[in-house]
């Protein structure tokens, strides 16, 4: 589990849900379980799961989360204070990218999580296809959330950096995060 889904399933945590509860009712066995992992070329990873809306049936919804950046221009809805899903107005869109500006001028990393309701037959190949986005994943989804994320820096790395600078080294920072962030 990498550093983003640690901090995810603590927050899951900490907001009182049974992550076992949770898992037992909506997660398919892995035999019947699709997803396309996350890579640096998509910014996005995505889960396919049965049963989503707790209904009973087999409905299926697509869970996508990643850069807020990309996750965003995916979106054509929101969920609202209410849990009500709303539109996504060029006013609402401009409000969310605020508050995500607003994040990255803190460091803080910004993650979207978005879904949306598909039909049996929409999810095409149960596998990925290294870093192609799928079709299913470029637009319809409604977001749920932006997560701010804090990416401590290790204990070592500002005494490393000093170092390779004392010795003439010019250091630059690469990275795939907002710009502002980094």
């Amino acid at each position: 589990m990498g550093a983003t889904d640690k901090a995810l399933d603590e927050f899951v945590v900490r907001c009182g849900c049974n992550k076992a509860k949770l898992r037992e009712k909506h997660m398919p066995p892995a035999e019947r379980l699709v997803r396309f992992p996350f890579n640096s070329t998509r910014k996005r990873m995505s889960t396919i799961i049965e049963n989503a809306t707790g209904n009973g049936g087999y409905d299926k919804r697509i869970y996508m989360k990643g850069g807020a950046d990309v996750i965003v221009d995916c979106c054509s809805k929101y969920i609202d204070e209410n849990g009500n899903e709303m539109p996504l107005t060029d006013v609402m869109k401009s409000t969310i990218n605020s508050s995500i500006e607003k994040f990255a001028a803190d460091a803080l990393r910004t993650i979207v999580v978005g879904y949306k309701d598909i039909k049996e037959g929409e999810c095409g190949p149960k596998h990925s296809d290294g870093d192609q986005v799928k079709d299913i994943e470029l637009s319809g989804f409604t977001m749920i959330c932006i997560f701010g994320i804090m990416d401590i820096i290790r204990a070592e790395v500002p005494d490393a950096v000093a170092d390779v600078q004392r010795a003439g080294v010019t250091v630059r920072m690469v990275t795939g995060d907002n710009i502002i962030t980094a």
